[in-house]
């Protein structure tokens, strides 16, 4: 397995193993409006990179997704509690 370095744009992404990355190669991504994704993937080829990549963003989103989910509810019981507080001893 190689180690593949990603590039991403606004809709586009580039693929690429990692040891072509060099650092002229990355300036030059920056001036196309590229930048560098921070994670490296170990994959066979290109196309598995990517859908290694993509596994891992969706991983990542439903875990996020969980979090705030989470943050939500403490909040609204926090904003219960002291809104109960508050018509009690005012």
């Amino acid at each position: 397995m190689r180690k593949y370095v990603i590039y991403i744009n606004n809709n586009k992404s580039k693929v690429l193993p990692k040891e072509l990355a060099t650092r002229a190669f990355t300036k030059k991504m920056k001036q196309r409006g590229f930048r560098k994704h921070h994670v490296e993937i170990d994959a066979k080829n290109e196309q598995d990179a990517i859908v290694k990549l993509n596994e891992n963003s969706q991983e990542y989103l439903d875990s996020l997704k969980e979090l705030s989910g989470s943050a939500v509810i403490c909040a609204i019981c926090g904003g219960v509690v002291a809104l109960i507080y508050f018509i009690k001893f005012w």
